[in-house]
Formats: structure tokens, sequence, C-alpha cells
């Protein structure tokens, strides 16, 4: 809490010696030392919550409590909030402003620390409100009062303490109103005070924005008790309050566009419009725009016309231009112009329709092709589809020939490309068959019947290629020969991409039988891959018997360049064996990988046997002259055979392998 220092207020009984202000420790007042618990701000478990001065005479003092001076100003000791009943408004619409005070947390405690417990106070609160220029006060305000209790009676609510005045000039509503009993130290009158209410008309231009402010202060005005409980000196301590502000915005009012269609010719079937409108706001707000489509229909003409709501958020005031495109219209029918429609309407005020003519006439038959692809990505390997879709407006269409061209690599034929699905709408006819020839890769028929507004559509499937490349774009193409008016839309294509990928050749080697324990295991190998494509690889493994996981080597990748659909040879050869361990075998191993489709792993095993050891011990009864080579065997028994100069011990394993 700061304190403003200013003049000392003499004639108020303070007993001899008694300092009246507090002990500063730098540029701050310190609190007394003796500490009461006070109720705080929202505190209902306080000793006394009414609105009276406890029952129980308390201690007297003949002084002021320390702290208390006359030359003091409480800051932010209540906190003033201020806001609108809204936060957007019309022109002309009804406003409210509301204003509420409380107490200051932390400066409330100040002034109870220094406030004794027989001794109370009451507050009186000044007020400011600025009003912004887009808000008018009302009258009710003007001869009410902004509090909440009526003021009509003005003489009586002056009387009480309740003041208010409007300047005109500066648009300032200023005021006062005290608290409605005394506070005491332990009662609950921290919460009671006025509230402002100030009801008027907004007044301002659209699309600005308007802020209210308030401010406030005022005097807490202490009484002090004698021993003998009456009241004798006063003391008026000065406060101020925390300002607030609140700001609405104005914006403009809303009205309705709406478009009374009226065809011109048509006497069945439907017809498709889209298109937008564009309202362009006079204050210079963004322009508003809105898409529309409407599909009318013959059968739903009310009065002959079509009315529909183009915009229902139109700014008054605004300019708007409506654009309308056609659309789709019945078979055997089109637009008379296939220009676009454009038609502005000005300054709307209210509600408005606005006339479109919408003049179709008959057409000549027509064909038409249409090529998709239902899945714009295709994975290699993975089934790909062809639609083609020949609709005939008009009149009927007879003996229409179809040709599917079919993009080469990018779509292979499989069993059911020569059974291609044929649907039809419109009582359309499909061919008899639908036939794929391989030389071309096409697939081919003649159309017996498309009534006008049918339809054919035939779905040929096939398998995505395969290819050495992430991507590759194919497009397939559906054409027809038949003669008729616009010969532009007999040829249609669409587009699909293959992707393929790289995939991962894994090599895990697996000892089996007898091994050691520690040592290691070293095998190269190759990777050859010769179908589809062309590529080969070198690699090196090194297995280690010491770090083995689940009785086997870890996994490791000898090759990352291999494309998915190959065919690839992995040939594995043992290389070198631990110390006093050998191959049981080194004839290569090979393994087939057939069109690979993802990472791949080849599982390698071998087989070790111990190896013969070279000794030479003295020849017993030889007297060290001869020796010969010792061999191992598995049952530890020794075989003896003598040698020119050697004695030899072998393992029958060994043996074999001599």
């Amino acid at each position: 809490m700061v304190h403003q220092t200013g003049q000392t207020v003499a004639g108020v009984g303070v007993a001899a010696g008694q300092n009246t202000m507090l002990p500063v420790a730098g540029d701050k007042p310190v609190k007394p030392t003796t500490t009461t618990a006070s109720l705080q701000p929202n505190n209902t478990g306080a000793n006394n919550t009414s609105k009276t001065k406890p029952a129980t005479n308390p201690p007297h003092t003949t002084q002021l409590p320390a702290g208390i001076n006359r030359t003091t100003i409480i800051a932010d000791l209540v906190t003033s909030t201020t806001t609108t009943s809204k936060q957007q408004y019309y022109p002309g619409e009804k406003a409210s402003i509301q204003v509420s005070f409380r107490y200051n947390n932390t400066a409330y405690q100040e002034v109870q620390d220094i406030q004794s417990n027989q001794d109370s106070y009451t507050v009186k609160i000044n007020f400011s409100v600025q009003l912004p220029t887009g808000f008018t006060i009302s009258n009710e305000t003007l001869n009410r009062g902004p509090f909440t209790r009526d003021c009509t009676n003005r003489s009586q609510c002056t009387q009480d303490g309740f003041q208010w005045n409007y300047n005109t000039q500066s648009r300032t509503l200023t005021g006062s109103f005290p608290t409605p009993t005394p506070h005491y130290k332990y009662g609950g009158e921290y919460q009671l005070f006025e509230e402002l209410n100030i009801t008027g008309t907004v007044t301002g231009t659209p699309n600005t924005s308007h802020t209210v402010r308030t401010t406030a202060n005022g005097l807490l005005d202490f009484t002090y008790i004698d021993k003998t409980n009456s009241r004798v000196n006063d003391v008026q301590e000065p406060f101020t309050a925390t300002p607030s502000q609140a700001v609405f915005r104005i914006v403009p009012r809303k009205t309705v566009l709406k478009a009374s269609f009226q065809p011109v010719g048509l006497t069945e079937g439907q017809v498709v419009v889209t298109g937008e409108v564009l309202c362009i706001n006079p204050q210079g707000q963004s322009d508003r725009r809105t898409n529309l489509r409407f599909t009318l229909k013959h059968n739903e003409l009310a009065g002959g016309k079509w009315n529909r709501e183009l915009n229902n958020m139109v700014d008054a005031g605004s300019t708007c231009v409506i654009t309308i495109v056609k659309g789709a219209v019945p078979a055997g029918w089109r637009w008379k112009t296939p220009d676009r429609i454009t038609q502005t309407e000005s300054n709307i005020t209210s509600s408005r329709t606005a006339t479109i003519r919408l003049e179709v006439e008959k057409i000549p038959i027509e064909v038409s092709t249409e090529t998709t692809t239902p899945t714009p990505t295709v994975a290699a390997g993975q089934p790909v589809r062809v639609i083609s879709t020949i609709t005939a407006t008009g009149n009927q269409a007879t003996n229409i020939p179809v040709t599917i061209q079919l993009p080469r690599d990018g779509f292979v034929n499989t069993a059911a490309t020569v059974n291609s699905v044929c649907t039809t709408t419109g009582r359309a006819t499909c061919p008899g068959q639908w036939v794929y020839n391989a030389n071309g890769h096409t697939v081919t028929a003649t159309i017996p019947r498309i009534p006008a507004g049918g339809s054919i559509k035939v779905t040929v499937t096939g398998k995505a290629g395969f290819f050495d490349a992430n991507s590759r774009s194919f497009t397939a193409t559906t054409s027809t020969t038949f003669t008729d008016a616009n010969q532009n839309n007999n040829r249609s294509q669409a587009s699909f991409n293959v992707t393929n990928k790289r995939v991962t050749v894994s090599l895990v080697v697996r000892p089996e039988g007898e091994r050691p324990t520690t040592g290691v295991v070293t095998v190269s190998g190759s990777i050859d891959c010769v179908t589809p494509f062309q590529h080969n690889n070198t690699f090196t493994y090194r297995l280690n018997y010491a770090q083995l996981t689940n009785g086997a080597g870890a996994s490791q990748v000898v090759d990352n360049k291999v494309w998915a659909g190959s065919n690839c040879t992995v040939t594995v050869l043992n290389m070198t064996a631990p110390d006093g361990w050998e191959f049981t075998s080194q004839t290569p191993s090979v393994y087939q990988l057939q069109q690979v489709m993802m990472d791949a792993t080849v599982q390698h095993t071998v087989r070790l046997q111990r190896k013969f050891m070279a000794v030479a011990p003295p020849l017993p009864l030889t007297g060290g002259i001869a020796t010969d080579w010792l061999y191992l065997t598995g049952a530890g028994v020794l075989v003896i055979g003598v040698v020119a100069g050697r004695y030899k011990t072998a393992t029958r394993s060994a043996c074999k392998n001599q």
C-alpha cells in the first residue's frame, strides 16, 4: 500500500508523546507489530459477520490507532470494475453499463491491521464515469440516478449521501455514495458497496469501437470510542481506487437479399446454377462474399418462379453484385446463352428480392466421354481401375463405338481385365462383350443404345506395373468415333500415379550344432537381381558367438537398394571360423527371393566342428626323439598312430576330413 504525506490535522485527542505516523523503513510505512485475525474478503468464518458493532464492550482507547494519521492517502484501497451488457451493438440498440466496487485484498488487510477492535469507520466513494461518443445516456438514469436504489426523490437521496451529476459537454457522469453501515474490524461490511447501472442508447457509427472509463476515490471516516463507550473524536483517511474500463463495438444492422429465378422455355426436368454474391459495405468494412448453388426443379415452380435466399447477413446500406454461373440442365436441353448472369443491387437497406431470368432451349443429340481413375495414386502390384462413362444428351444415340486405351507398364492386364464390368443409367444398353486386345493394350466395344440423358459406365480392372523409379504417371484414354455436333468431348483422359519403393534385404546368421562360446564367424556373399530390374551388391557379415540373441546373430541389412517387385538370388559363402574350429562345409548357400514386395530377411545357418591341434610332446620310450599330431575326439578318446617323426591323436570327425 502506498501512502502519500500531506499536512497533519491538529486538535484531535492524542496522548502525550504518541506518534500518529507509522515508523518508516526506507520509504515504506511499517505495519504495527501486533497481528490480529481480521476478516479478509471472501472469509465468511469471521467472528462477527453482522453489520452491527460487537455487543461486548471492547478495550477503550483515547488515542488514534497506530498508523492512522490525518496526512496519509491509502492508494488503491478499492478496485473498480466496468462492464457493458454486450460487446457488440447495432446503432440505436439499448445498452447498459455496470460499475462495481470492492476492496483490494492487500490494501484492505493493511486497514484491518491499523484498525483497533472497538473502532468503526464509514466509507464514501466518489466516482467519475467517462461515457464515449457512441453512447447516449438515458433520461431514466438522469432522473432516477445510476444507483440500485430509486433516487427519483432526489432530495432524500442527497440527504442520504447519494449524489450524481451529468456534464453533457464532457459526457462525464460524476457522483458519490456512502456505505450503508459502519465497518468494524471483524465485520462483513466490506462487501456492502453500491453498484452503478447506467442505461442508454448506442448512437455511434458502425464498425467503430468505444471505451467507457471509470475513476474513483474516497474517504474513510474513523470513529474512536473512549472507556465509557462514548464517541470522542473522528479521523478521516482519504484513499484512491483502481480505475477500470470497458470496450464495446458498434456493428451494422443486417438485412436479407433474395432472388426470384424465372425460367424461360423450360417445360421439364431441372436446372442447376452456381455463383456468388459479393456485398460491399459503405462504411468500408470487409466485403462479404457468399457462394451459391441451387437445384431448381420444374415441378417445384411456385407462381412460375423459384424463390431462393442469397444472403441473410447483408449489412444495411450495402451494394451487392450477384453472379450466376449456368450449370446442368435436363437431357435434351441447353442454355440459350452460356454467358454468366451478373446483376447489381444497390443501397440495400431492407429485405430485397432480385429477379433473374433463366433461358434454356432444346438441343440436338450429343455424345460425350468421361475417364476417371478412382485411386489417383496406386502402389506397384496393387489393383488399378479405369472407369469410362459414355453419355448421350439431346436425343437417343445408337451404335456408338468406344475404345479404351490402357497405359503400358502402368496397367498390367489380369483375368479381371477381359471381364470388364458394365452398368447403365437411363435405360441404356450395355454391349454383349468388352474385348481386351493384348497387342494394342485396349478394351473395345460398340454400345447398342443410349437414350437422351442416359449413360454407360464400364470399369476395367488390372494391376499396377513395376518399374525402377519411385513414381511414374500414366494416362488412360476413352474415345468414340460417333458423329455428333460437338467432337471435342468425344475423347477424354485420366491420369494416375504408380509408386514403387526400394526394399531392404537383411541377413541373419544362426549357428547349429556344437559351437564355441566365444569367437567370430565371417561370411560373405552377393545379391543379384535380374528381372525385371538388374541390380547386384556384395556384403560381409560377422557372427560373434559371445553376442548371440535368441541363439542367432543380429539382423544386418546387406542391401537397401532393391526395387520392390525384383527377383533376386542371394549367395552366402562361409569364410572364416574361430581358432580351433572349422566349417563342416564350404559349399556356398543360395537363396531365391521372388518378386520382393517388402523388406526381406535371409536366414543362413553355419555348422562348425572342432579342428585338430598340432602338439609335439616327447615320444614315450624313445628318449624324446619322435613326435606326432594330437587330435581331440568329441568323447575325449585318443586314437594313436605313428608317422615318421610324429605322434598323432585325432577326433573321428577330424580324421574323416583329413
